[in-house]
């Protein structure tokens, strides 16, 4: 599949699930918000939000829909309600939704395996009911980076050995319907967690500064992103889905709080964000790939004031968009060419 499927290279996630209800935008400002930013594509982390849907596709955008992992027990036990449900969102929307997430990083570690036995079967049963309605909507898994066992260095790329029967079968059932792998990577947290690794390194502006450059092999990687993304594409082809296309299903930066997460600023977010768009979009590609635009999804348009801290603080302040107390809606931290 050619990443023609998405209408810009560079989308942008959107939820509001995690807005308090005073703070909550709504469907047509966020539609408007984000055809002007310059996307053709939202991902969103539901498939029943109708009024959003309808707002975005009024706006000429695509939209990304999610089967909460929530659901996915019901989609492995054929529930005839919960899929008849997903099969009326995605046929009324035919020409808006060209693809459907299956589960929302559904093998993390900290859900205890809870969605991890369902995966396969809902993934399963949601595509036979989208081709029995003579439907072309694609669909993916959106996985975690943590289902990579070895990451470093890329050549050394491989799967977490206890998740990995799972995701050759997701990735059988993604080849079959010619669709892509979603992986969602995250520089920002990757160097909050070990600080050894460059932050210019993670922001894209280590161009300069051989020194903190990886070499592995024929291959010198210049950021982290490279390395990330060629890492899973070794594990993917070692397993006989090198062909499968890589999609980045969210990558950003949060803004704070700066107390506790001293590169959580919105210069250090606008950096990353804007060297990610550029980067993704240039057609360089990765040392290993070379020579293609990387789709990606910018995590997130808006900040989300409830959403659980048990991962850091850092959770509430990803939004490209914040809460204008003074104006009682929502505005840019900074600006993004797209």
């Amino acid at each position: 599949m050619s990443n023609s499927i998405f209408n810009t290279t560079v989308g942008v996630n959107f939820s509001n699930t995690f807005q308090s209800s005073g703070k909550q935008v709504s469907a047509a400002t966020a539609a408007s918000q984000i055809k002007a930013t310059g996307v053709g594509t939202v991902k969103m982390f539901t498939y029943n939000q109708a009024t959003c849907i309808s707002a975005f596709a009024a706006q000429g955008l695509q939209v990304l829909v999610d089967v909460p992992n929530g659901d996915l027990e019901l989609c492995a036990n054929n529930d005839t309600t919960t899929i008849n449900a997903i099969i009326k969102v995605l046929s009324d929307n035919s020409a808006t939704i060209p693809m459907i997430c299956v589960g929302n990083e559904p093998l993390g570690s900290w859900w205890n395996n809870a969605y991890s036995p369902y995966l396969v079967d809902a993934l399963t049963n949601i595509k036979a009911a989208i081709k029995a309605k003579g439907l072309s909507t694609k669909v993916t898994v959106p996985f975690n980076y943590a289902i990579m066992g070895n990451s470093y260095p890329p050549s050394a790329g491989s799967f977490n050995n206890g998740l990995k029967s799972i995701i050759l079968d997701v990735c059988a059932i993604l080849k079959a319907d010619d669709s892509v792998f979603m992986i969602n990577v995250y520089p920002f947290i990757t160097q909050n967690n070990q600080r050894t690794i460059s932050l210019e390194y993670c922001l894209f502006t280590a161009n300069n500064d051989p020194s903190v450059w990886v070499t592995d092999g024929n291959y010198t990687y210049k950021n982290i992103f490279d390395a990330m993304y060629d890492a899973l594409y070794v594990a993917l082809g070692n397993n006989n889905y090198g062909d499968l296309p890589i999609v980045i299903g969210e990558a950003g930066w949060p803004t704070g709080p700066v107390a506790t997460y001293p590169s959580a600023t919105n210069s250090n977010a606008q950096t990353f964000n804007q060297n990610l768009i550029n980067h993704c979009k240039s057609g360089n590609g990765t040392p290993r790939k070379p020579g293609i635009k990387i789709p990606c999804f910018i995590f997130e348009m808006y900040d989300e004031d409830t959403k659980p801290i048990g991962a850091g603080t850092y959770e509430h302040h990803w939004g490209v968009y914040e809460y204008d107390t003074k104006n009682n809606d929502y505005k840019a931290k900074y600006t993004l060419n797209l």
